[in-house]
């Protein structure tokens, strides 16, 4: 049989001292990693309120991009000081509110614009005056203001815009803006 010497049952076990190091050692190693778990969750909750506002905005294109074409193209005419001849100018469709779409901290806001495209005010004086108005440009902007605790609130803003064509004009693309053409 072995006899152990006092030395030996020394270094047979881990003193507090060593148990003490290695947990220093561990906390300050998980402790970014923890902290890393809460700056996740933020980044997770603000891209969510993007997500949310994207989706505001394609519904609201989506639900104008239903409606015909001449009904879209009369909101602008309207708005015109002479409804045939213009100017025209991008119409700005009334600000909705609405708290269901709303999340805890959040509030949202949508505006609608409306405009001819390429040219906001096409000029009456060229032969291509009525194709220029075959097309409307659809902007949507959804605002929504991020409320921080203890700072002061975060206001963001979305935009989403398509150009809509008229359906009579087949896929409302062909509908060109040619080069004036000098004539004698």
């Amino acid at each position: 049989m072995k006899n152990f010497s006092s030395a030996d049952k020394k270094d047979a076990g881990i003193t507090l001292v060593e148990i003490l190091v290695a947990l220093s050692v561990a906390s300050l190693i998980m402790l970014p990693v923890i902290l890393l778990f809460g700056v996740s969750e933020k980044v997770t909750y603000k891209s969510i309120n993007e997500v949310v506002a994207c989706n505001l905005a394609l519904q609201k294109i989506e639900e104008l991009k239903s409606r015909p074409f001449e009904e879209l193209r009369k909101i602008i005419e309207v708005a015109a000081p002479d409804p045939a001849e213009g100017p025209f100018t991008e119409v700005v469709l009334p600000l909705e509110l609405n708290g269901v779409w709303n999340t805890p901290g959040v509030e949202y806001a949508r505006e609608t614009r409306l405009s001819f495209y390429p040219n906001i005010d096409p000029d009456p004086s060229r032969p291509d005056f009525e194709l220029q108005k075959r097309r409307i440009r659809i902007r949507v902007i959804v605002k929504f203001i991020e409320a921080v605790m203890g700072k002061k609130n975060n206001e963001k803003s979305f935009e989403l815009a398509t150009l809509l064509g008229d359906e009579t004009l087949g896929a409302g693309l062909n509908a060109s803006f040619p080069m004036p053409i000098n004539r004698p």
